[in-house]
């Protein structure tokens, strides 16, 4: 009985091995609605004078899975996002935020088809900011301070839709954290 199970145990980790032929997914993303905007948008606030205008950008990305199983795959997502607040004035930038994110992350593929798939992914990590604000900014304000420091950082992507070939494909996402609300792009397959 025990070689009996055994036989199938390796018949069907066999079949789902070769069921599966592409295991490695490479990919580049843009978000919005990052939590690394939203902390920019409070720093900013506090520490722009009025008439300071800010602008932010990304979460601009890269992500690796390796799939396990046609289910699961395993991995990990790296961004970066930014801030500047420049003063309208002098037109010389006041403050400057960078934020770099790895978060290890998996991801549960619950519908692959040929052309399309749908899934959902978790992925908790740290994110590293720093902020550094110019001289101008200190003369005026004297608690301002160039600042690093690191926090916990995650992405719960409720919703993926992947659509295109076999090998590359388009890709959008609604979640929350530090990829976005809404985040889009392109992923490779292999």
């Amino acid at each position: 009985m025990k070689k009996f199970f055994l036989t199938m145990c390796v018949a069907l980790l066999s079949i789902s091995i070769q069921a599966q032929e592409q295991k490695h997914e490479v990919g580049v993303f843009y978000g919005a609605g990052s939590a690394s905007d939203v902390f920019s948008i409070i720093t900013s606030s506090f520490a722009a004078a009025a008439g300071d205008q800010s602008s932010f950008w990304g979460p601009i990305g890269v992500e690796y899975y390796y799939n396990i199983s046609p289910t699961i795959g395993l991995g990990a997502v790296a961004s970066y996002a930014g801030c500047k607040v420049e003063d309208e004035k002098t037109h010389k930038d006041d403050l400057t935020e960078s934020f770099f994110t790895v978060m290890p992350s998996v991801k549960f593929n619950w519908l692959r088809k040929k052309n399309f798939g749908m899934y959902s992914a978790l992925s908790a990590g740290v994110m590293f900011c720093s902020i550094s604000c110019n001289d101008n900014a200190k003369t005026y304000d004297p608690n301002a301070k160039d600042e690093s420091l690191a926090a916990f950082m995650f992405q719960v992507t409720a919703l993926g839709a992947e659509f295109g070939g076999s090998a590359f494909r388009g890709f959008v996402e609604a979640g929350v954290g530090e990829k976005g609300l809404f985040c889009a792009g392109l992923r490779y397959k292999f």
